[in-house]
């Protein structure tokens, strides 16, 4: 018989699932599930107790696809439901905070389909019998056991008329005696051997546990009298540095440890926002040149307290106290910490405190009211300590990232100076990637950014950086990978939000951006008009030109291109009123010095004024070149003279095209 032998059937209490059929069933009826969802179902119940990662369940049920989390988040909310669990009672699926999912419950399997007894009270009392929904059937090609009722019982054969049937004595059998007894006997010797003879041709497979995710909250400061918060933030900052190096830890970023501070999250909450197994919280005493941290490592989202330790050092003895710190962490996780790159001379505890002040206000606070201040101490700082490496590093990108005309003099010297002092500074790197990306010299561009992210893969920043680029480049699949993986480690930064929501956006996957887009109104703080311009084309994308308007409407007043957002809105409803919007378009970009991203929304965009916005040095909505909806500005022989003109051309032949484009002569045509 076709099939037989193969457990195609799965049960568990009153749940079926016909894995070949695809179908599953609740109490004897047919529950609709989604494909995915019924893959992610069948993956679980099939290992009942296993404990499986979410890369684990992404790889299993969509082949390594970058799948974002809250796509399998809502695919197992749909299990539950199917299977009749809420939010607060989970009976069979469990989520194991920052590692995935396991399936509890009794799981029988079965060659063929179950059916319920002919006389569930009957068995009931058997020893070794299986539950009345688990009895195997017969074959049909197998004659019907026949079965006298019991004492005193009256029966009638299946589809006859009721009729009287005299009761008669009956020769009792011993239990095992039973042919039906006999044949579930046999059966299940043949299960047993047949388990066991698998079990040791296929060995079990140890589950792989996730690596544990740490986020180390900023220090609380006592008694902050002098502004010693930014000194402790950045102490924080660099200490999740030094953590990173931890051989088999993952860091959440500084940005939404930041953020989780500010909101107070307890343990539970770090656990479900951040998705971390472990939290470092903790608190600093300066006074005067001593230095007392006590720091507490918990696991979430228990809050249990791992390890605790005070220190108290002098303020020269900072730079040391990290490691120590770093050291023990990875003990009390037994973890590995390498010392090959631990630094060999510290600098003086002055500039480094200094540094650690002034990296803070680059790298998180990059809008404070103090910016041009720090850029002075900035500059003042590299002066006074000309050996210090981070300092000239961290000079040479903000030289780098906020160009101006003549910036790019300054920038290259500071970091040169800080490669010669140590090769591997990140900072450097990125500075010198940077300039040449805006200089359009692509390889230099990548060479730089990849080295790195080489030398510092769980900085978001860099993450962000090498994404950007690679997105303008037309490689939008390898950037999406990246800002999944910097948003996985700063998933309450806006940049990391934004630039995941946009990339979706980008490759045409508008439903899953839109989460990610709206919550950027409750990162940013305060109104943004960037926000609302990412919102609005997400609603434009998506049809729904109704959230589009009210999104239009709702543009800061000050915003000088809220009238332009606003008649864009009424022309996409009302295609009569383009003309006007058009108008209006003109009007501003005739006012305005560089094209306007508006440009690319028009029913027929201006080809060479759409593709001069791409040509600016400002590379976050560099992607938006590659939009499926913007295929128009990207066909004729204007898009290849700017793909020559850009050097991207080049830079895809040295390297390899994007899959969405392929040699045409001496350009390139791009679906």
């Amino acid at each position: 018989m076709e099939g037989e032998g193969k457990l195609r059937y799965v049960a568990f209490d009153a749940v079926e699932i016909d894995l070949d059929g695809r179908r599953v069933s609740v109490g004897g009826r047919d529950v609709a599930l989604e494909p995915k969802a019924f893959d992610v179902l069948a993956l679980l119940v099939q290992a009942p107790g296993k404990a499986f990662s979410r890369d684990e369940i992404l790889d299993a049920v969509w082949g390594h696809r970058c799948v974002t989390p809250g796509v399998l988040n809502r695919v197992v909310t749909m299990v539950r439901r199917a299977l009749g669990e809420t939010a607060n009672h989970t009976r069979y699926i469990h989520t194991l905070h920052g590692v995935g999912y396991r399936f509890d419950g009794a799981v029988r399997r079965f060659a063929q389909r179950v059916a319920p007894p002919e006389n569930p009270a009957a068995v009931d009392g058997e020893i070794g019998a299986a539950p009345a929904q688990a009895l195997p059937v017969s074959k049909p090609d197998d004659p019907p056991t026949a079965r006298p009722p019991a004492d005193g019982a009256r029966g009638r054969a299946v589809g006859a008329s009721p009729a009287i049937v005299p009761a008669a004595p009956v020769t009792r059998r011993p239990a095992w005696a039973s042919p039906r007894l006999r044949l579930l006997a046999a059966t299940l010797l043949v299960a047993v051997a047949g388990t066991l003879l698998w079990w040791r041709t296929n060995p079990a497979k140890p589950a792989v546990a996730s690596p544990p995710t740490l986020v180390v909250l900023p220090l609380r400061v006592i008694g902050d009298e002098g502004g010693e918060h930014v000194f402790a933030d950045g102490l924080s900052e660099e200490l999740a540095t030094q953590l990173a190096r931890v051989d088999g830890l993952r860091l959440i970023a500084s940005v939404s440890a930041a953020r989780a501070r500010e909101q107070g999250l307890d343990a539970a909450q770090l656990a479900e926002r951040l998705h971390v197994t472990h939290a470092i919280e903790g608190s600093l005493r300066e006074s005067g040149a001593a230095l007392r941290i006590d720091l507490r490592l918990i696991e979430t989202p228990s809050g249990r307290t791992v390890w605790a330790q005070s220190y108290d050092r002098r303020m020269k003895d900072v730079f040391g106290v990290q490691q120590d710190i770093a050291q023990a962490v990875a003990s009390a996780l037994a973890l590995h910490l390498p010392l090959d790159r631990v630094a060999v001379r510290p600098p003086d505890p002055a500039v480094f405190s200094e540094y650690l002040r002034l990296r803070h206000i680059f790298l998180a606070h990059p809008d404070d009211a103090d910016y041009g201040k720090a850029e002075l101490a900035l500059n003042a700082l590299a002066a006074h300590a000309p050996d210090f490496a981070p300092v000239h590093g961290l000079l040479a990108l903000n030289l780098a990232t906020h160009f101006e005309p003549g910036r790019e003099q300054q920038a290259l010297p500071e970091a040169s100076r800080a490669l010669r002092i140590d090769p591997d500074n990140v900072y450097a790197h990125a500075a010198l990637g940077e300039l040449a990306c805006m200089r359009d010299e692509w390889n230099d561009c990548m060479k730089e950014l990849r080295a790195a992210l080489a030398r510092n893969p769980t900085d978001p920043i860099m993450n962000s950086l090498v994404g950007m680029h690679l997105a303008r480049l037309g490689y939008g699949e390898e950037a999406l990978r990246l800002f999944q993986a910097g948003y996985a480690m700063d998933p309450l930064s806006y940049w990391a939000v934004a630039n995941l929501g946009t990339q979706l956006d980008t490759l045409g996957r508008h439903a899953e951006a839109r989460p990610y887009l709206d919550a950027l109104p409750g990162l940013a703080g305060k109104p943004d008009a960037l926000t609302d311009e990412m919102r609005w084309r997400n609603a434009v994308w998506r049809n729904d030109l109704a959230g589009a308007h009210a999104i239009a409407a709702h543009m800061p007043d000050n915003y000088a291109r809220k009238p332009l957002y606003a008649a864009f809105s009424a022309a996409l409803a009302d295609p009569v009123l383009w003309p006007q919007a058009l108008a209006k378009l003109h009007a501003a970009q005739q006012a305005s010095a560089a094209p306007l991203v508006l440009q690319l929304q028009a029913p027929q965009p201006d080809q060479t004024m759409a593709l001069r916005f791409f040509e600016q040095p400002w590379m976050f909505e560099g992607k938006l070149l590659w939009v499926r909806e913007y295929a128009a500005i990207r066909q004729g022989p204007a898009f290849s003279g700017f793909l020559h003109r850009t050097k991207t051309l080049a830079y895809w032949n040295a390297y390899g095209w994007p899959p969405q484009c392929r040699p045409d002569g001496d350009g390139a045509r791009c679906d």
